[in-house]
């Protein structure tokens, strides 16, 4: 059964073979491809929507994927013609020895931040075979380096020494409340390899320390962050105050969301995602929107959001009113569908949809309202999309 993935952090193919690819249908999105001599005739036949970096790489080099820290001793007992994939951050330490990097036969491929010390930032650059990202260079004490997820707070900045520099592989989302000026005293630069969420009243003191490799996100002032999908009812909704709220994810109302109980619950939306709501408060929707980009998707009876599902024919024929079904990540349709089934309902297709046949696909395109870089498969032997890989090795 052929498999549809998300998104690949690092997709290794040295050791891919015809078989192996033979099992993808398709992937989203892939950050880092790396490839051998002996497979590069598979890239190719790999179906991969956007593609970030791709690397031909010997077939025995060892890869790394976050925090890499080279000291003196790694480099002098470092095997002979040995190769390291570094997918992050690749620190040298201040210990390095001039001679020792003039000797070894260690090399590195990197994608991300390269940080050395000034005095060796000239010399460690016969180690770098090939670097997609940024290099630095820092003095004094070595970086503190974090990895994942981390939230900059005022306790976790007050444990730093003062002139630290900071070093992170990940996201690092700096609280609300942070003290700018302690923020200043304490921290010298910030080596981003991913993404920086922050707010604007932040951004000045802020961003003049960071150096980052990949995303910069900012949150508008007293703005609160919602970072998962919400889907609201008229009790759910309650929690929310006249709030101002921020988020990459979707908001979906369901029907019992009146428009007395939407407006007691926001004053702004600042939308990177998209909406789901009834007709009935659409234009309140817009009203309280900061974002032109923002798409608004409405349902007049019933609606379904669907993330990940399998639905037959009979599925269509149970819902009792015409119903907008919005496919955000998976649908798939066992058995073959007639126009009769679907031609009250209406699809917004943002994700993947999965139907046995030709005949079946033109039934659903008949009946899409959207079709927002979504993909209709015709094939009954495709497994639902898994959404997110650090790192696959086909």
């Amino acid at each position: 059964m052929k498999k549809t993935i998300g998104n690949v952090g690092t997709l290794n193919l040295t050791e891919a073979t015809e078989e192996s690819i033979s099992a993808i249908q398709h992937i989203n999105n892939v950050g880092l491809l790396l490839y051998s001599t002996e497979t590069a005739s598979l890239v190719p036949k790999l179906s991969i929507g956007n593609l970030g970096y791709s690397l031909k790489i010997p077939k025995d080099a060892q890869v790394i994927n976050g925090l890499f820290t080279v000291d003196n001793e790694l480099l002098t007992y470092a095997k002979p013609d040995q190769t390291i994939i570094v997918n992050g951050l690749l620190t040298f330490s201040n210990d390095l020895r001039l001679e020792t990097i003039l000797e070894t036969e260690l090399t590195f491929i990197v994608n991300g931040i390269i940080y050395a010390p000034t005095a060796f930032k000239g010399s460690v650059n016969r180690l770098i075979k090939k670097h997609s990202g940024v290099s630095l260079d820092y003095t004094g004490s070595e970086p503190k380096l974090l990895s994942g997820d981390t939230l900059l707070t005022n306790a976790l900045v007050d444990s730093f020494s003062p002139k630290t520099n900071l070093a992170l592989n990940g996201v690092l989302t700096l609280a609300a409340d942070l003290d700018l000026e302690q923020l200043s005293d304490k921290i010298e630069s910030i080596q981003i390899n991913g993404v920086i969420e922050l707010y604007e009243h932040q951004v000045a003191s802020v961003m003049s320390k960071v150096t980052i490799n990949g995303t910069t996100k900012i949150i508008p002032t007293h703005y609160k962050q919602l970072k998962s999908v919400f889907q609201l009812s008229s009790q759910s909704i309650k929690r929310f105050k006249q709030e101002c709220v921020f988020t990459t994810k979707p908001l979906v109302f369901d029907q019992s969301v009146t428009r007395e109980a939407f407006q007691k619950a926001f004053k702004s939306i600042h939308s990177h995602s998209f909406i789901l709501c009834s007709e009935d408060i659409e234009d309140l929707v817009y009203e309280v929107l900061n974002r032109f980009e923002t798409d608004v998707y409405t349902y007049k009876d019933d609606f379904r959001f669907i993330t990940n599902d399998t639905w037959k024919q009979e599925t269509l024929q149970q819902l009792k009113y015409p119903t907008t079904i919005v496919v955000y990540r998976y649908l798939r349709f066992e058995d073959t569908l007639s126009f009769e089934a679907i031609k009250d309902h209406s699809i917004v297709l943002l994700g993947e949809l999965s139907v046995p046949n030709e005949q079946s696909k033109h039934v659903i395109q008949q009946r899409m309202t959207e079709n927002k870089n979504g993909l209709i498969h015709t094939s009954d032997q495709l497994e639902p999309s898994k959404s997110n890989y650090g790192e696959l090795s086909l």
